[in-house]
């Protein structure tokens, strides 16, 4: 592990802080207030799917029918309408319009429109499990000097 001194760590953190694409939507686009959004090197948190395996068919089925409805282009491509979390598949992000309530153009909001996906970075779980604790020991006891 890189040997790091606590406070720079701190220093770094706070001017690097992550906050979500919604928070900042709402604070630029409704409150109007003069700030930016800066996508360059971006950090990418993956979700996915597990289907179980042994499904009775009946079950499978309508698994499968969920997760068909819950990964359509057009309908993720529709939910941005409502949230500027991007749609997670990139066939969907041509398809991306307005907001539904302020008619504000989206595309420019989604951390996975292309313009804002140039430089992005997958998070390290392997990492974050292999050095967290001992990260969490050295921020409790830079907390307590």
């Amino acid at each position: 592990m890189h040997e790091a001194n606590i406070p720079d760590l701190v220093r770094h953190w706070r001017a690097t802080a992550a906050i979500t694409p919604c928070r900042l939507f709402s604070a630029i686009v409704e409150q109007n207030q003069p700030i930016g959004m800066l996508w360059d090197w971006q950090m990418f948190d993956l979700d996915g799917w597990i289907i179980p395996a042994g499904l009775p068919e009946d079950r499978l089925a309508r698994v499968m029918d969920f997760v068909m409805f819950a990964t359509d282009t057009q309908r993720l491509a529709d939910q941005a309408a409502y949230i500027s979390y991007g749609p997670a598949r990139a066939s969907s992000a041509p398809l991306v319009g307005q907001h539904a309530d302020l008619g504000v153009e989206m595309a420019p909001h989604m951390p996975t429109d292309p313009a804002n996906a140039v430089n992005t970075f997958l998070f390290n779980f392997e990492w974050w499990a292999s050095y967290r604790d001992d990260l969490d020991a050295q921020f409790q006891a830079w907390l307590l000097q």
